[in-house]
């Protein structure tokens, strides 16, 4: 799971995946600051991969920190050479959108639980750290 996310609801979602060991969260703000949680440092997680028989297990996709960090910088790019383009400058909008793109996080978490039926349990804590839907 990926998007980008206010300070508060970041630090909430960081309190959010401390509570569930099976998760972690990779955060980074447009001016660097990076949070990592339950993270061991230069760790690449394995998001899928398939065991078939008479052949290796595969792995087709992964997700590297470093690799991340790379995504971050050209998403945060995006918010300045495609959105703030679209507005005046000192509008309601362009400020807005400056805004996001100098304090919002981008945000991934990973729930590596694949084995237990609950699939619902990191939406279910995301949408408790979020406000429920009404």
């Amino acid at each position: 799971f990926e998007c980008f996310v206010i300070p508060d609801k970041t630090n909430r979602l960081t309190s959010m995946v401390t509570k569930h060991p099976s998760m972690i969260m990779y955060a980074v703000n447009n001016a660097g600051q990076e949070l990592r949680v339950g993270v061991e440092e230069g760790g690449v997680t394995a998001l899928t991969w398939g065991v078939f028989p008479n052949r290796e297990i595969l792995q087709p996709t992964i997700f590297d920190p470093d690799a991340f960090l790379v995504w971050a910088e050209e998403a945060f790019s995006l918010w300045s050479t495609m959105w703030l383009s679209l507005y005046d400058f000192g509008s309601e909008s362009y400020e807005l959108i400056e805004n996001m793109r100098d304090t919002y996080y981008l945000v991934a978490i990973i729930d590596n639980d694949y084995y237990t039926n609950d699939g619902f349990l990191l939406l279910d804590a995301l949408l408790e750290v979020g406000g429920k839907c009404s």
